[in-house]
């Protein structure tokens, strides 16, 4: 299965959301091997809920919150994410990571998102590209170790901070490799090594082919370059012919 994405943020308005969507949709339906799903900003998520219904499109959420116990104005929890029928909540992003949300907070929602049988996207990766793999590998085996916990169905994605947002840094394919190949042997050792890992971190139609032909690359996480519908079309087709022509070379 080719998985394939988007992350909107905050500022994309209603009608790029639905392009996105449609163009999505268009998509699901001539690709039962693709998972695709769109992490809208959260005042179009309802109507977005709707145009996919019936369909194999993934409509998610951003963030939930790590308080619990009672109610806090302004937050958003598991379980009313649960409730509207999320079909993916996104947790551990960097931007979250680096504003709102620390060791504890992250651990909490994975608790809360796992408890309320939620499909968790959980975002890992370094500030600055490594020289180190041994260092950045017990790195990465921090922010993977509070998995071992999860219950419910889980994808990891893979981001460097230095090529993630606006002025992100392409990350070599071959650097890729290696940080991909390390998360799939500590996602085995903590028993999730069928869990699908996806590649994100300035991924445009130019270099999807290049991310999606590794080894241990299951999909893609695609920012601003999938924010039309005709980005997400195109990006989606490199990544996509490049992971079948993997598979059919492994047959």
């Amino acid at each position: 299965m080719f998985y394939f994405g988007s992350n909107t943020k905050r500022d994309l308005d209603e009608s790029a959301h639905k392009d996105i969507t449609e163009a999505a949709l268009k998509i699901a339906q001539v690709h039962d091997d693709a998972q695709l799903f769109i992490l809208p900003s959260i005042p179009f998520f309802l109507s977005l809920k709707a145009m996919s219904a019936g369909t194999q499109l993934w409509v998610g959420n951003q963030m939930i919150s790590a308080t619990f116990g009672s109610d806090v104005t302004g937050e958003v929890s598991a379980k009313i994410v649960k409730n509207l029928n999320s079909d993916l909540v996104m947790i551990g992003h960097a931007e979250r990571r680096r504003l709102f949300d620390g060791d504890e907070e992250i651990r909490v929602q994975l608790d809360l998102a796992s408890k309320e049988g939620l499909t968790i996207l959980f975002c890992i990766g370094e500030s600055t590209q490594a020289d180190d793999f041994n260092a950045l590998a017990e790195f990465l085996k921090l922010q993977i170790k509070p998995l071992a916990n999860i219950s419910t169905k889980l994808v990891v994605a893979y981001e460097p901070v230095f090529s993630i947002g606006a002025n992100g840094i392409e990350a070599d394919p071959k650097y890729v490799d290696q940080i991909l190949t390390i998360i799939k042997k500590q996602l085995m050792e903590i028993k999730l090594g069928d869990t699908p890992i996806l590649y994100g971190g300035s991924v445009n139609a130019h270099n999807a082919a290049s991310y999606a032909a590794l080894d241990a690359c299951d999909g893609l996480f695609v920012g601003r370059s999938a924010w039309t519908s005709e980005g997400f079309n195109e990006v989606f087709l490199s990544g996509y012919k490049a992971y079948k022509n993997k598979l059919q070379a492994m047959v």
